[in-house]
Order: C-alpha cells, then structure tokens, then sequence
C-alpha cells in the first residue's frame, strides 16, 4: 500500500505490548482498533480540546457509525508502531477519520476509516458538527480537509 505519510499532521507512536498479540505473536486484528482509538483521543487534545472525563459524553459527543479496517503486514511483541491520523472529511454532522498504523520499517501494518457523527446531548439525535470544532480541524488540517455540504 502507498501511503502519504505528508498527508498526516499527527502522529501517536506506540509500543506494542505482550497482551496485544496472540498466539501466533502478531498484534490481534481487533487492537488496531484501540490504537486509532487512543490516536484519535490525542488528536483531540492536539486541537486544543480539553480531554477530560465528560468531554465525550456532554461536550463533543460522537456516535460511530462506520469502521473499516486493512490490513498489510503483522506486527509483533516489542515491535514500535506509529499511529498516522488526520480528519479527511467534516459534513454537516459527521467527521471522517483516517489511521494509518506504520511499522518502524516504514512499511503500513494496517489502515483504516471511521465516520463519527455528532449527536444532540440531549436527544442523541445528528447534529451540526459545532462551528468552533470546525474551525479548529481546519486551522490544524489546512487544505488536507474536504468540509462538504449534504
């Protein structure tokens, strides 16, 4: 796979530890999962949003609505992984992630996208993805972003 590691203005290195793989010593396919995630949690915190305990729950709250993930080379115990994340999209209540988890070889051990979609707090119904967190993934996206109306 051809990545464009330029393409990405945030990255999350990470050690892969004993419980992340399985019995064949690669990581599980599952983890990369919880490694975007905790990519995802630090882009956040990049932005400029404080993270704390209720920031997804009664701040910027985000249902996922889609997940996909490939993958191309295993990664092992011990092994360091760097997360590649950036925001490709913003519509007018969702946000398109996309990961990219690199080997120190250079080399993508998988990639992957997600949708969120923002949610009414108090209703969990789709809502406008806040003016103010627009205007940060575009100070900190530049050009790299689409923002599109449905």
């Amino acid at each position: 796979m051809d990545i464009q590691p330029d393409l990405f203005r945030h990255r999350y290195p990470l050690r892969v530890r004993y419980h992340h793989v399985d019995r064949q010593n690669v990581v599980h396919n599952l983890w990369y999962f919880y490694f975007f995630e905790e990519a995802r949690v630090e882009y956040f915190r990049k932005l400029g949003i404080p993270v704390n305990e209720s920031t997804f729950i009664s701040h910027h709250r985000f249902f996922v609505v889609r997940n996909v993930c490939d993958y191309f080379a295993p990664a092992a115990f011990d092994e360091q992984l760097t997360i590649l994340t950036r925001i490709t999209f913003v519509r007018n209540s969702s946000i398109g992630f996309e990961h990219v988890a690199v080997k120190a070889d250079g080399n993508p051990a998988a990639r992957a996208e997600h949708v969120f979609v923002h949610v009414d707090t108090a209703t969990d119904r789709p809502s406008r993805v806040p003016d103010d967190l627009r205007q940060k993934i575009r100070s900190f996206e530049g050009d790299g972003v689409r923002f599109l109306t449905e």
